[in-house]
């Protein structure tokens, strides 16, 4: 069997309006349905309101065309919604209120739609709702309504046959009326047609992906120039050249490193500025943060930090006028995010180096101790480091003590201190040599270093190191100062004594120490073992933590000069208690401990016991 047909047809029918489509209300249903899952209910809702307010606008004209009365076209509104299938039937009543010059003044519309065919898809397709959903028949009154009578109108649907109601109620008001009744629906009105929301979501991506392949090109350039070993300077300057807003890169204790637009009056009047509101509201060391925006009365800065190694170095800044808005800081802030990355490349590649030459110089000092080398080749390796090694100089020895913490985390710290002890001589324009050595830091200062006294140096490092670390403790020995480079080691030793006898100082020299240093140096150990055994007797036994106790107590009371109070305070005992341990110590020792010359000798005694290590007293 075979069908073929070849035939063509017309439609001589006349139509005076526009043509109308016809498809079942299961069609719009599944559209709908569509509209709801790719846009959102609140999209597809405005969607359908603007669609349906189309509609109803246009039969609106169409039915004015007539010339019939403002209260016939009102009539006809319902006619045409069952006409256009939207409803099977409905209840309509409608009062209109015109003030002296006939302009309308109040309109309240209210009635119910029957047979919704809006409600009847959505419980086919969606099943119960908890809101009215019939949006597109919504739409079309408030077109209908708006356009005949001249200014908007909008309804609003009360009960819905989709929410398991009898029927669609709804009312129509104008809009001035609805205005604090029901905003979320002034809303929908007011909103943006979804063609021009679309071409401004394009015209949006299209600004959005401009940005990230500027941001790429950006990231990229600068990753270029880091990776061609180029100085900070080059980057920053980079950085202005990209943004047109001046750039600061500062350290963490807010000292510039270099910054880029800015005159050098414009910097430091910025600085000054900076300077004061930090000191106002601030700490010196800005608080850890990621990102964060400063105001004062000259300037905004963007803040984010350069982290290195988890640590943070500095800060990258970009500096606007103090009247600009915010509107740029989102963006900003990504540029500015890597442009802080490629600083804290640049500065981590500084560090590196400065840190490898620093511990080179450390184990050469390690071998100039150890005696490995004559002055001369002491003097001519050192010409390498940039030091004079020619000159006098004194060795330093420095000790912390770091309290309830692993060996992992003393090791860090460790770490820490010898880095920050480097670097601080390094700012200051100092060359020396410095190291490890038993767990403590050793440094071999020229003479040419030293600005002021030694003694005033190592007070102003002690505190640099205090402020640093303010849970740490820390002592500081210094030698006498010396000639000949390959007698290193014997300076050492001298600075070991002073420090071993940093009791009410933190910084001791070796030459305040009197006949002490003569005693050790004499390396007579063994018979101030033996005076220590015949003067203290059974005190002298560090086995027994009774007898430490009681040589502790004889010490600070020596060492006070028989103060009572200043003893009590040191030891944190009461008057009474110190009174019974130092009888109890003089009958032991069977001395007078008020004997001026007696007393002398015990404490010459026991500091000759410390600085040996054999006294664990401190």
């Amino acid at each position: 069997m075979k069908i073929q047909i070849a035939e063509q047809g017309n439609s001589f029918e006349i139509v005076e309006c526009e043509r109308k489509i016809v498809y079942p209300s299961s069609a719009f249903g599944i559209i709908r349905e569509h509209l709801v899952r790719n846009i959102g209910t609140k999209r597809a809702k405005s969607f359908l309101f603007h669609f349906g307010w189309e509609m109803g606008a246009h039969d609106g004209k169409e039915a004015m065309k007539s010339d019939a009365p403002l209260k016939e076209l009102i009539k006809s509104g319902p006619l045409l919604h069952i006409e256009n299938g939207h409803i099977r039937g409905f209840r309509h009543e409608c009062q209109v209120d015109f003030d002296e010059s006939q302009k309308v003044k109040n309109v309240l519309g209210q009635g119910a739609w029957l047979g919704s065919y809006e409600g009847e898809e959505h419980l086919k397709q969606s099943g119960v709702s908890d809101k009215p959903v019939c949006h597109t028949l919504i739409g079309y009154a408030s077109g209908f309504m708006s356009t005949i009578f001249g200014q908007p109108l909008l309804a609003k649907e009360l009960t819905c046959i989709a929410q398991g109601h009898d029927e669609c109620q709804w009312v129509v008001k104008t809009k001035e009326e609805w205005a604090h009744d029901m905003p979320e629906e002034l809303e929908l009105y007011n909103e943006t047609p979804i063609v021009n929301e679309l071409k401004y979501t394009y015209d949006q991506l299209l600004e959005q992906k401009n940005f990230i392949t500027q941001l790429s090109d950006f990231q990229k350039n600068m990753t270029e120039e880091v990776i061609n070993g180029q100085y900070l300077q080059k980057i920053v300057d980079m950085m202005y050249e990209t943004m047109q807003i001046p750039v600061i890169v500062e350290s963490i204790d807010a000292r510039t490193i270099v910054h880029s637009g800015l005159s050098e009056e414009q910097y430091l009047e910025l600085k000054e500025d900076m300077d004061q509101y930090i000191d106002q509201y601030m700490s010196k060391e800005l608080l850890q943060f990621r990102k964060k925006m400063i105001q004062t009365n000259r300037q905004k800065r963007l803040l984010t930090p350069v982290l290195v190694q988890r640590e943070i170095l500095g800060w990258c800044s970009l500096i606007y006028e103090a009247e600009d808005g915010y509107s740029r800081q989102e963006k900003d802030y990504l540029f500015l995010d890597r442009f802080a990355n490629a600083v804290s490349l640049v500065l981590l590649n500084e560090k590196t180096k400065f840190e490898s030459f620093e511990r080179m110089k450390g184990n050469f000092l390690e071998e100039i101790l150890e005696g490995k080398f004559t002055a001369d080749e002491i003097i001519k390796r050192g010409r390498y480091a940039g030091l004079n090694l020619a000159q006098p100089y004194y060795i330093v020895v420095l000790s912390y003590k770091k309290k309830n913490c692993s060996i992992e985390e003393d090791y860090l710290f460790q770490e820490q201190f010898y880095e920050a002890s480097f670097s601080y001589f390094h700012d200051k324009k100092q060359t020396i040599l410095a190291g490890h050595r038993d767990q403590k830091i050793v440094c071999f200062i020229p003479k040419k270093a030293v600005s002021s006294s030694i003694e005033e140096e190592m007070n102003d490092f002690y505190h640099f190191l205090n402020k640093k670390y303010p849970q740490e403790h820390f002592k500081i020995g210094i030698s006498n100062l010396a000639d000949n480079p390959s007698n290193a080691f014997k300076s050492y030793e001298e600075a070991l004594v002073a420090l071993r006898l940093t009791t009410k100082k933190p910084v001791v020299p070796f030459r305040s120490l009197g006949i002490i240093g003569i005693l050790i140096n004499s390396q007579n150990i063994n018979s101030i073992r033996s005076v220590a055994k015949q003067e203290l007797g059974s005190l002298y036994n560090i086995e027994d933590p009774k007898a430490v106790e009681l040589l502790k107590t004889l010490y600070f009371f020596l060492l006070n000069g028989g103060k009572l109070e200043q003893t009590m305070s040191d030891l944190a005992l009461s008057m009474s208690g110190l009174r019974h341990r130092i009888q109890k110590i003089e009958g032991i020792l069977d001395k007078d401990l008020r004997d001026s010359n007696e007393a002398h000798q015990l404490l010459l005694l026991i500091k000759s016991l410390i600085v040996t290590d054999e006294l664990p007293i401190l």
